[in-house]
């Protein structure tokens, strides 16, 4: 994969990281280079904390030990000020979407701009119609998310991610509760969207046939750490016995 080939430094690096809740450990020596440019995929068994992964990125959840740097700079211990304009610049796609309900589409995408101090009314309005466009959806502004299917929701989350654009987008299980035809529109989004911005996309999910459709690089969790990396051809080719029964029989019936 040319992207990641050419990388001289990762964009984040999980290195060391242990979080457990309670009782249950989670990670026990999470170590992870995501690379600026690539879609990475994050695939492992139902309960295995790939979503956390994600919320430890961004500090929404805190690690008992280790490091998580962004560009260069130490997440773990970030004051609040710093941290919210990390969030400026690593966006995430919910599950759900997470659309504030009594807010119309537009309000919602606006959301992130008037919290980051992006732009002026004007040019905030002129932001949410070009995204709008990018993910398909143009002239829904004034729409509710009531009035919306689920696919559609999703894509406008994925408007209100890359409306203050970001460095790098999360997605956490993109694809979960939608029919096929959406699950297509919503993987050919992330893939253009690498191309069109350049962004780097780091993407949980259960579902291995979108896997293989986005990703450039799949990293799988296992025994509470990172247990195997490799490119999409690598993966597909891999002999490792517990790898390859994840990525052959495990399609579409594994979730976390």
């Amino acid at each position: 994969m040319d992207l990641v080939e050419k990388a001289t430094d990762p964009i984040i690096r999980f290195s060391g990281v242990h979080k457990r809740f309670g009782p249950k450990i989670i990670y026990s020596g999470l170590d992870l280079d995501v690379y600026p440019g690539e879609v990475l995929t994050i695939i492992g068994g139902s309960g295995v904390g790939k979503s956390v992964m994600l919320k430890l990125l961004l500090g929404l959840i805190r690690i008992d030990a280790g490091s998580i740097t962004a560009f260069g700079e130490e997440v773990t211990t970030m004051a609040p000020g710093p941290l919210t304009g990390l969030r400026k610049r690593i966006a995430m796609l919910f599950q759900g979407g997470a659309l504030f309900d009594s807010m119309t589409v537009a309000q919602n995408i606006k959301y992130p701009m008037l919290e980051h101090g992006w732009g002026d009314p004007a040019s905030r309005i002129e932001r949410v119609a070009e995204v709008l466009e990018m993910v398909g959806l143009p002239g829904v502004e004034h729409l509710y998310p009531a009035e919306l299917s689920g696919g559609m929701r999703k894509r406008v989350g994925l408007g209100r991610a890359i409306a203050v654009q970001p460095d790098v987008i999360l997605y956490d299980e993109p694809t979960t509760g939608l029919d096929p035809i959406n699950i297509r529109r919503i993987n050919g989004l992330i893939r253009s969207l690498q191309r069109r911005l350049g962004v780097t996309s780091i993407v949980v999910t259960h579902d291995m046939d979108s896997a293989f459709t986005v990703a450039d690089r799949f990293a799988m969790v296992r025994d509470q750490h990172i247990g195997y990396t490799g490119t999409r051809a690598e993966t597909e080719q891999s002999e490792i016995p517990w790898v390859r029964e994840f990525v052959v029989g495990g399609k579409g019936v594994l979730d976390d």
